[in-house]
């Protein structure tokens, strides 16, 4: 509520949908089939810049150490070491 009292209803929409791309993300490229919670939670209560920043630099820990794409379980455990690190949003 209080997000919407300073920036407005359309910027509270815009930014949730971004919270819902990233979430799809999230799930598509980094879940092992046990942190599917973790990133919900993630896509709630952390900043989506932050969150963005981390996805991307998971990625590209991932490419520069040659992690198989198959290798789901390293995957996650890279974003979320990462996402970890991030304070929570206010």
């Amino acid at each position: 509520m209080y997000f919407i009292k300073e920036h407005g209803i359309k910027k509270f929409i815009e930014q949730q949908k971004k919270r819902i791309k990233l979430l799809e993300t999230m799930i598509e490229k980094f879940d092992d089939g046990r942190s599917r919670s973790f990133f919900c939670k993630a896509a709630i209560f952390h900043d989506v810049t932050a969150l963005a920043d981390s996805v991307a630099k998971a990625t590209k820990i991932i490419k520069t150490d040659k992690i198989k794409q198959s290798d789901m379980k390293s995957k996650a455990n890279i974003l979320k070491t990462i996402i970890n690190d991030i304070p929570l949003a206010e």
